[in-house]
């Protein structure tokens, strides 16, 4: 899921403060220079305003949204924390926190400052939004989830939601409501590329994989009796431990492949397997080596199937 294009708004601090008519007169600047992107300005009227107001939390605030354009995220965090204390009920202020963390990589920081954002504005729908990019960065998508959800109940036309939503239903394998949900994004948003570009993709992806299933099942038909045996490094209901796995017999010079199989509760599994084998001795021999290599137990089965 391509995070970086979806957009994290930052707040920043217009209203009129009651001060000097010279402090407004920088705060005014500060914020011109800001709407013009010119954040290097900005951040000097923000600095003049507050050697003049040391305890003036929005103008560290401003300030600190400033550095956040210029990508100076220690810088930010630190001047969000100064308007913290100085007013804890600050407008936007943990949501500014949460975008700080999150560019960090920090996600369970920039989780806690949601948390609190939300708490403080429930009818935050960005907030909601923010905190599910956080989740969904730490494979907690079921969550990730939920607060897309709440997100859509506060505001049904979110594209980006309905797009990050669809990205976690394909990335669970539940094509059919991914389909589904970037077709509502495009009806929402019809000139924007990116759901219409994966859900091309989803459907060439199913395509690809019906035409896979038939040429297997018609191979089937023309196999010898002599079966063949790969083995199973694991077998995952979520892709993304699947490709974990794959990747890491990869790096170790271990072929591998997923086969994406369904059970009888129509469930979709994702097993590693890796080798193909034309007799069990063979595949008892690259079983030894691949748990003296990895420590991973594999099991031998037969090639393809269950």
């Amino acid at each position: 899921m391509k995070k970086e294009v979806f957009l994290i708004l930052l707040a920043l601090s217009f209203h009129t403060l009651i001060c000097a008519e010279t402090e407004k007169e920088i705060l005014n600047n500060g914020i011109f220079f800001f709407k013009q992107d010119q954040y290097l300005q900005a951040v000097d009227e923000f600095s003049k305003l507050i050697d003049l107001a040391p305890n003036n939390a929005d103008a560290y605030k401003n300030r600190g949204v400033s550095y956040m354009k210029q990508e100076k995220f220690d810088l930010a965090i630190k001047d969000f924390e100064t308007a913290k204390k100085l007013a804890p009920e600050l407008k936007g202020l943990y949501s500014n926190l949460g975008v700080a963390w999150y560019y960090k990589k920090e996600y369970e920081k920039a989780i806690e400052n949601y948390d609190i954002e939300i708490k403080t504005a429930p009818e935050n729908h960005v907030a909601y939004f923010n905190r599910a990019l956080c989740l969904a960065e730490l494979n907690r998508n079921g969550e990730a989830l939920d607060d897309l959800s709440k997100t859509l109940n506060l505001k049904p036309d979110y594209y980006w939601a309905i797009c990050c939503k669809a990205d976690l239903l394909a990335q669970a394998g539940d094509n059919i409501r991914a389909i589904e949900t970037y077709e509502e994004a495009i009806r929402q948003d019809p000139e924007n590329r990116y759901a219409t570009e994966n859900l091309t993709q989803i459907r060439q992806k199913i395509n690809e994989q019906e035409n896979l299933d038939q040429k297997n099942d018609k191979s089937e038909g023309n196999k010898t009796l002599d079966p063949e045996y790969a083995l199973q490094a694991g077998a995952f209901l979520n892709q993304i431990n699947a490709d974990k796995m794959k990747t890491r017999l990869q790096n170790n010079k271990f072929d591998s492949r997923i086969l994406v199989l369904k059970d009888a509760r129509n469930r979709t599994w994702y097993l590693v397997r890796s080798g193909r084998y034309h007799n069990q001795n063979e595949a008892k021999k690259a079983k030894v080596s691949l748990k003296k290599k990895l420590g991973i137990k594999s099991i031998i089965r037969p090639f393809g199937v269950w």
